[in-house]
């Protein structure tokens, strides 16, 4: 009789418990619910609007160079200044020497043809396809390889790159030539030359 009772005792209690669980379970998943509502950041109403950028085929300034030809795809000004997307199609004879940036990042991404990475000690040759990021401080250069065009997407990062082009634009052949002129030129722009 004593193991009779005890069962059913043991039944009540754990039917009284599953229904407490599940009386109380939505409560609590409600007065959780109401917590992460009130630690979502909220966004002030005067907060600037940022607008979007679109850029069709065909649009961009373009400078076209003796070894390539830069699209702006994207300026600083459309980024809030974090950085700037180019389009660099690279004629066969491209070649950039050991350089690297003290303050800005650059990432590059092939779109068509073969070139070939010095990064630091190492070369990397990077086809369609291939991203390659390099930090500030890392010595890089790269050319085409395999004599035929390239082309490559690069961010730069902060944004700006579009004000060397503009400014680079300008120069006449003599100031080209002139080595002085153009150390003074790369190094306010971040442009450590190496070799």
């Amino acid at each position: 009789m004593a193991t009779i009772l005890s069962s059913k005792m043991l039944a009540l209690l754990v039917i009284f418990c599953l229904s407490m669980e599940i009386y109380t379970f939505p409560v609590e998943l409600t007065a959780f619910k109401e917590q992460e509502q009130t630690t979502k950041p909220q966004i002030p109403m005067s907060a600037p609007v940022i607008p979007y950028s679109v850029t069709q085929n065909g649009q961009g300034a373009v400078y076209d160079w003796q070894n390539d030809k830069i699209t702006i795809r994207l300026a600083a000004s459309q980024t809030q200044g974090s950085f700037t997307l180019t389009e660099d199609a690279m004629k066969p004879t491209f070649a950039l020497g050991l350089h690297m940036h003290r303050k800005h990042t650059e990432t590059f991404h092939v779109l068509e043809g073969e070139l070939e990475f010095r990064l630091g000690k190492n070369t990397q040759i990077a086809r369609a396809g291939t991203t390659i990021h390099v930090p500030s401080n890392i010595p890089h250069g790269v050319r085409v390889i395999n004599g035929r065009p390239a082309r490559m997407l690069m961010l730069f990062a902060p944004g700006g790159f579009e004000n060397v082009l503009k400014e680079m634009k300008t120069f006449t052949d003599a100031q080209f030539a002139d080595e002085k002129f153009m150390k003074a030129f790369n190094e306010k722009h971040d442009n450590i030359i190496l070799e």
